[in-house]
């Protein structure tokens, strides 16, 4: 049999729960403590932080208000000016810097409420608080074991009460049983049982007089406990937290409202930027910049000055050997012109967007091409248009002496505009049957265009295509960064005519290139007619097949690594000797050229043919060629010994004149 389970006293109980309650009050208070201290540091750092951010905004803000503000006018936020909005946004700035100061100081007068002193006499308040509410909680423990003690009183009376009872009760019992003994043992009998009696009223008395004084010391006690509960406990919490909520309220409202008026501040300034901002257009700042800067807007036409005694200033008609009219044939040439400027920028622009389209699906070295490709073709396009509105101008001047102008021009547009027609339906027929490539498109097909328009068509003849092959015949040291420095008899490629009248630009065999006097070297270049066959003849071969044996000089468009090691690796520019064009009967892709020594195939889309050159050509080695009519006069030196020696060493007159007024107007230009 398991023993009975032990009951805790009511003040165990008690004393437990008001140490539990002592324990929580404590920990309260501890969290409030922490929190204020929290408040302020948190109000000291952010004080030094929005004063430090304030400064750094300030000195922020005077460095760009000290700038030159002539770019725009000042007060045009309304008018949109892109130097206005940006005034307003520094202007901004420097006020969003003076209300952070305010904040700042706010901050620290918040740190300054929340001081250290306060803090500790709070938790010297909340001390005594829980000191007074250990006596209170006391007295009640006190009264509990009052309690106790009469409760313990009751049940020792009622216990005796009990026993009395049983014997009183079993005194009667003998006595009734004892009726017919003697009559001495009856008689003590009697008294046995009147004592018992007695002695159980006595206990009785006494029992009722310990429940009575139990019961109310228990009501006592539970009111007690209720008043502690009701009223002592309460008081205390609320005399030790005294002010603690008013003072984080007070706290938090300073923080929210500090905070909020900062950033209405800056709201108010910044909207009303934004709202100007949205004025801000590419139309009211142009025409802005175009009323301050009046060389934009003064735009005069050049006028026809006449020759001394010429009083002539209209177009006079010439009648050729045959008798046609040379202002008619002019009118036609033009009229030819501008139709094909129109159909070149027309199929300039289908290019585009097809290139557009491909670049979307395009990406890496891939579509950086594809970009070029598209910058190169917008120019051609630029280019065409251009030639296009300059063609139309002189036959706008030709009208006015030839009669059927407007005419020849009509019938030259519709003819561009049914070959255009032609052309899309082939290349939608080309499209639907899965023939379309990107060849079609190719960047060749636009042509460059020349200004020379009155040209001699003799002098033309005679004008050297570049890149064209030349060979040093003096030495030249480079005395500027864009110069290249050159030996006798090295063999170089013109690129292009030079900025300054009698410099060409080159490219040498290592790629470099530089610009050196024209008289310096020798050119072995082609004229222009036969360049033009062999363009043509050119154009006729890519449509039918190029010849197995070809020779001639390519351009490469692009870079290219060398896949194995039969191929031929070269750099974009350079250019390549052409040796071989197919294979057989098989046009492989794949073309033979020779580069610094080095033969090997390589792609034939990565090249440009520059021109060809027959075999005879190809066998005579590049420094002997035949000069070109084009070529500059050069000095010819005696046979003599002495007259080759001042060849290498004497540069050809007038060059070092030209050196010297180049390095004077650089001068020029720079100071």
């Amino acid at each position: 049999m398991q023993p009975p389970p032990r009951k805790v006293k009511e003040s165990q109980q008690v004393k437990l729960l008001f140490s539990e309650q002592l324990s929580k009050l404590q920990c309260k208070q501890h969290q409030d403590t922490e929190l204020l201290e929290e408040i302020r540091s948190f109000s000291k750092q952010r004080a030094a932080i929005e004063k430090e951010y304030a400064q750094a905004l300030q000195r922020l803000a005077i460095q760009y208000q000290k700038r030159d503000w002539q770019r725009g006018n000042t007060d045009t936020v309304i008018s949109g000016s892109v130097f206005g909005v940006w005034r307003s946004v520094v202007d901004a700035t420097a006020q969003t810097a003076a209300s952070r100061l305010t904040a700042a100081e706010e901050y620290r007068r918040l740190f300054g409420h929340a001081s250290k002193s306060i803090h500790n006499a709070k938790e010297i308040h909340a001390k005594r608080v829980l000191e007074q509410l250990q006596r209170v909680q006391g007295e009640v423990v006190d009264a509990l074991r009052e309690l106790h003690r009469v409760k313990k009183n009751y049940h020792h009376l009622s216990h005796i009460a009990s026993v009395a009872r049983e014997k009183a009760a079993d005194a009667q019992t003998r006595t009734r049983k004892s009726e017919h003994g003697i009559f001495h043992f009856k008689s003590g009998q009697h008294k046995m049982t009147a004592k018992l009696s007695a002695r159980l009223k006595e206990c009785e008395d006494r029992l009722n007089e310990a429940r009575n004084e139990y019961l109310l010391t228990l009501a006592a006690v539970n009111s007690h406990h209720q008043h502690y509960h009701t009223e002592d406990l309460p008081l205390l919490m609320e005399q030790m937290d005294r002010d603690v909520y008013d003072d984080l309220r007070h706290h938090f409202t300073r923080l929210c409202g500090t905070e909020m008026d900062t950033c209405l501040a800056s709201h108010k300034q910044f909207s009303k930027i934004r709202d100007g901002v949205a004025k801000v257009t590419r139309e009211r700042n142009v025409q802005q910049f175009l009323q301050e800067s009046i060389s934009f807007t003064r735009t005069s036409d050049f006028i026809f000055q006449p020759a001394l005694r010429d009083v002539t200033t209209a177009l006079q008609d010439i009648q050729d050997s045959e008798g046609e009219s040379c202002l008619v044939k002019e009118a036609k040439k033009w009229a030819a012109k501008a139709a094909k400027d129109y159909k070149i920028a027309t199929h300039g622009e289908r290019a585009l967007d097809v290139l557009e389209s491909r670049r979307k699906l395009l990406s890496g070295e891939t579509g950086l091409s594809v970009e070029q490709k598209i910058t190169e073709v917008q120019e051609t396009v630029r280019k065409a248009k251009l030639s296009r509105v300059k063609a139309e101008a002189r036959l706008a001047l030709l009208a006015l002496s030839v009669t059927g102008t407007q005419q020849w021009l009509h019938n030259a547009m519709n003819q561009a505009e049914e070959e255009l027609e032609t052309e899309r339906h082939l290349s939608e027929q080309r499209r639907s049957t899965e023939e379309f490539s990107e060849d079609e498109f190719e960047l060749t097909d636009f042509e460059d265009y020349d200004d020379d328009i009155f040209a001699d068509p003799v002098s033309a003849s005679r004008v050297c295509v570049y890149p064209a092959a030349c060979r040093v015949v003096y030495s030249y040291q480079a005395s500027q960064s864009d110069e290249l420095s050159v030996t006798e008899g090295e063999e170089l490629h013109v690129v292009e005519d030079g900025d300054v009248e009698d410099w060409l630009k080159v490219c040498n065999s290592c790629g470099q290139v530089g610009y050196v006097p024209e008289r310096y070297v020798q050119f072995q270049c082609l004229p222009a007619e036969y360049a033009a066959q062999l363009d043509s003849s050119f154009s006729s071969s890519s449509s039918s097949g190029i010849k197995e044996k070809a020779t001639g000089v390519v351009k490469a468009l692009y870079s290219y690594q060398a896949q194995s090691a039969e191929e031929l690796s070269f750099q974009e520019g350079a250019l390549i000797r052409l040796i071989r064009c197919l294979h057989g009967e098989v046009d492989d892709g794949f073309w033979e050229g020779e580069l610094d020594g080095r033969i090997g195939v390589f792609p034939s889309l990565l090249v440009e043919l520059l021109h060809e050159e027959e075999e005879e050509e190809e066998k005579e080695p590049l420094h002997t060629a035949a000069i070109c009519p084009c070529s500059p006069p050069i000095p010819i030196p005696s046979a003599s010994a002495g007259d080759c020696a001042n060849i290498t060493t004497t540069p050809p007159a007038g060059v070092e004149d030209k050196q010297q007024s180049v390095h004077i107007e650089e001068s020029r230009v720079a100071e």
